[in-house]
Parts: structure tokens; sequence; C-alpha cells
């Protein structure tokens, strides 16, 4: 057997080959990324929905024992400590309404805004992925 024909014989892949593979590939995992953080976009969204609906309760579990939402000025935190400022509750359970010992912020790390001013009717707001207030992203309790 000559050189040349050995050479012809040996069997693997060639440059081109794995080029194509590598390509193949990539347009896969592209498609595959790009579906993957659309479903984490939507992910996050929920979760906040989700948290807010959480507090939600909460402020019912407060309102009905008290006949009051907590004002502006308390916030949250009056869901898992007695207010110290504006009217303050009698008889606030040990362990506050939440069942937490700390406020949870939303999915992107940013407190949430509680707003009441009358005891009465109140929002909770995210500032949503941008982080800003009052743009399109912010997500609202109902």
């Amino acid at each position: 057997m000559k050189i040349g024909e050995q050479k012809k014989k040996q069997k693997g892949f060639t440059l081109i080959e794995i080029m194509i593979v590598l390509a193949i590939v990539g347009l896969l995992f592209s498609f595959v990324g790009v579906n993957l953080m659309g479903r984490f976009k939507k992910a996050k969204l929920d979760a906040a929905k989700i948290q807010i609906a959480s507090y939600q309760q909460a402020l019912q579990a407060y309102y009905l024992s008290h006949s009051m939402y907590p004002h502006t000025t308390q916030g949250l935190e009056a869901l898992i400590s007695k207010p110290s400022v504006g009217k303050i509750p009698e008889n606030y359970p040990e362990g506050g309404y939440f069942g937490k010992k700390k406020l949870v912020e939303d999915p992107w790390g940013h407190p949430y805004r509680y707003e009441c001013d009358d005891y009465q009717n109140h929002t909770i707001t995210s500032d949503g992925p941008d982080g800003e207030g009052g743009s399109e992203d912010d997500i609202k309790s109902e």
C-alpha cells in the first residue's frame, strides 16, 4: 500500500463538516435562548402579580381586624409590626399579618410602593423591570 492510498482510507471529519455542525448547534441555541428569555421575563411579571396578591390578602386581614388599611406613612411595614405613627391599631397580633418577618421585594430587587392616604383606598405598585415609577411597565394592584 502506498502512502497516498493510506491517507484516503482514514476516517474522520473535515474542518468544513465540523464548522457546519457548530453553525447548526449555534442556531438551535439562539432560538432556544430567545424563547427562554421571553418566558423568564413573563415569569418575573407573574411573580410580581402573585406577591402583590399576597400583600392584598394581608391587607384584607389587617382591614378586617381594624376597619382600616395602614396609612401611607405606616407603609407595608404595618403588616409585619405594629405601627408607631398615624392611627395605631389596638389588639395588634404578635407576628403581624404578612406571615413573614420582613417585607418581600419585587422580582427586580426593588421594594413595593404602597399608597393609602385615607385609610380606606390603597394601591400597591411595583416599578417593573426598568425600576422607574410611572412608566408603562409598572405593575399595580387591582
